[in-house]
């Protein structure tokens, strides 16, 4: 059964959330009001689906056929380890921007091979958790001066059919460390970095970069595009880990009958069931939380970095699609008036997660809050400059509220642990990519976005950077 890329326009908000019923693959961080009485959300729908949807009086409108784009996106994932024979950074600069995706195994070498050409400030990180079918997780640690107080954290490959994250991972590092080796100005579109910025950054501030959280969500995403698999088997359109339990009370039992979402069990308000649990309470299996926070290997390996490295202040998380990039909080709308009102107190258990009520709105520290958006306009900025592309900068809350979030679960670190050493992070999402082009673009218009979201993480990277005198 062929499957399309969608857009959904209600009528209203409550007409909007009430596509739950339906247990569609909706990308919910995709929508938005654009005028009195339109609501829009983009997902991944079949046929059936479709006809369903509009027989209950919405608009559905088609933005592209995945059948012939998905059997494309498979011939262009590398069939070779690159960057076997690419030992030196510049080679594995020049190889990383030619040729298709990434695949798992070229991700962990270009991190060995880069941790083996400059051992003198780039370290390997094994982590200390295997994904459910065996596989070492590895990140690298950056640091060409001596001591630093400011850490940069950034993330990719957490959903499995985010090809692209890790793919722009490893650029934005072989782009850096080439520039810091050989006194190269980076260059993206109209956007540059110079080499005496690229010197005070490194030397100032510690980068941790793990590129593919979840690895074997993404060897299953790229090698199963099987015609022959029943119509609602995901194949390349899946998103979660391979943990092979089944989803207990699933609600759709013809698919995605395993895995969890990576991105929905990390300890931040993750016994809410905010956007992970239908209102009849059953999971909601696209966005299944798991049997409890941090139950999965991928998520106890990001955590494990959050601990080991106390001087991390920042952290982005790369995702797909939309072309957002958003700050915390996303369980609801912010405000900075009432302390009290906040994610910890279970008083406001009941009316937590109703963006748009005025019962409830997460507290941030006007502050924070100004900082979050000033950090996300600058990146936004230097993105724009590549060909002028413009993402949205917003609340991650949006019009579905989430909990158990990466970026969320970074920010309230400092909250929850109150009274330890835990540092302030400040949490970013970038969901690069246009709606119609999905979740994995043509290649050719991937290498773009990697210049786009490049120029992104070393903005933010010399915006934080410490001054000197």
């Amino acid at each position: 059964m062929t499957k399309f890329i969608v857009r959904i326009t209600a009528k209203s908000y409550e007409e909007l959330r009430n596509l739950d019923a339906y247990h569609l693959d909706l990308k919910k961080r995709t929508a938005r009001q654009e005028d009195g009485n339109k609501f829009v959300v983009t997902g991944i729908l079949n046929d059936e689906q479709i006809q369903k949807v509009k027989s209950a009086g919405y608009t559905v409108e088609v933005l592209s056929d995945l059948s012939q784009a998905s059997k494309e996106r498979i011939q262009e994932v590398s069939k070779s380890n690159r960057f076997a024979q690419a030992k030196k950074t510049t080679a594995l600069r020049k190889s990383a921007e030619t040729g298709g995706y990434m695949n798992a195994d070229e991700v962990e070498t270009a991190l060995l091979n880069l941790s083996e050409d400059h051992p003198g400030f780039i370290s390997i990180i094994e982590l200390p958790n295997r994904t459910h079918e065996g596989r070492l997780c590895r990140a690298v640690h950056v640091h060409a001066g001596s001591s630093s107080n400011t850490g940069v954290f950034i993330t990719g490959g957490v959903h499995a059919r985010e090809w692209g994250g890790s793919d722009i991972c490893v650029n934005f590092l072989t782009n850096l460390i080439d520039a810091y080796v050989n006194s190269n100005t980076i260059i993206y579109g109209e956007a540059t970095f110079p080499p005496t910025q690229i010197k005070k950054m490194l030397e100032h501030t510690d980068l941790y970069v793990f590129p593919d959280v979840n690895p074997d969500g993404k060897i299953y995403s790229q090698t199963n595009d099987d015609p022959n698999l029943p119509p609602d088997y995901e194949g390349i359109w899946w998103r979660k880990n391979r943990n092979p339990a089944k989803v207990p009370t699933g609600d759709n039992q013809r698919f995605h009958l395993t895995g969890v979402d990576i991105n929905r069990n990390f300890d931040f308000l993750w016994g809410s069931g905010i956007g992970t649990v239908n209102p009849d309470g059953t999971n909601s299996n696209e966005t299944y939380r798991g049997t409890a926070a941090f139950s999965e290997p991928e998520t106890q390996n990001v955590k494990y970095l959050f601990d080991t490295f106390k001087n991390i202040q920042y952290y982005v998380d790369v995702h797909s699609f939309g072309e957002m990039i958003l700050y915390s909080w996303g369980d609801d709308d912010n405000q900075s008036l009432d302390k009290d009102m906040n994610f910890k107190n279970p008083k406001f258990d009941d009316v937590r997660g109703k963006p748009r009520d005025l019962d409830y709105k997460e507290y941030i520290d006007t502050q924070d809050d100004r900082n979050l958006k000033n950090l996300a306009n600058r990146m936004n900025y230097a993105l724009t400059r590549v060909r002028r592309s413009k993402y949205r900068v917003e609340q991650a809350v949006g019009l579905y509220p989430t909990s158990a979030t990466s970026d969320d679960y970074a920010f309230s670190r400092h909250i929850a642990n109150d009274g330890n050493s835990d540092q302030k992070i400040y949490g970013f999402t970038v969901e690069f990519g246009k709606e119609e082009t999905g979740f994995i673009p043509p290649i050719s218009e991937m290498k773009e976005v990697i210049k786009e979201v490049g120029s992104a993480l070393t903005e933010l990277c010399v915006a934080i950077t410490p001054q000197t005198t």
